[in-house]
Parts: C-alpha cells; structure tokens; sequence
C-alpha cells in the first residue's frame, strides 16, 4: 500500500511525524528517489537512519519550527 502524498509537497509520500521533526533531512540520489533521513542517528544508535515509513511512533520526535522547510537548517 502507498502513502498518500503530503499536502506540503504534491506527489511526495508522507512520511508521517518525520514531516514535523526537526531531525528529519530529506535526501535524493541521483535517480531522484527521496528519503527520508533521520539526523538523530548520527549520535543515537537507537534511532534508525532511514526509518520505515510513515513514522507513526517515536520518542525523539521535536517540532520543528513553523517556518524551517525539511531538509534545511537556520543559517542556511
């Protein structure tokens, strides 16, 4: 079964909470498949780097801010 697209990104597939976590990059290879990457990995083993999703549960899970688009960071 496919994910319905999100509403932010026509013809993405949600990715569930990750869309709303400021640990969430998105990340595209060459053949422009998109994934969603959890930075929170990187210093937690606990979290996988690349979950399944949607992501329906997860403890790690912070708001980003209401204006930060995914796969950005202040500064940028």
């Amino acid at each position: 079964m496919v994910a319905p697209a999100s509403p932010t990104s026509p013809g993405r597939h949600a990715a569930g909470l990750c869309d709303t976590c400021r640990h969430q990059r998105e990340v595209r290879n060459t053949r422009g498949s998109e994934f969603s990457l959890c930075e929170r990995s990187r210093y937690d083993p606990a979290y996988p780097r690349y979950p399944r999703l949607p992501v329906l549960e997860c403890a790690g899970h912070e708001p980003r801010a209401a204006d930060a688009s995914p796969g950005r960071t202040s500064g940028s």
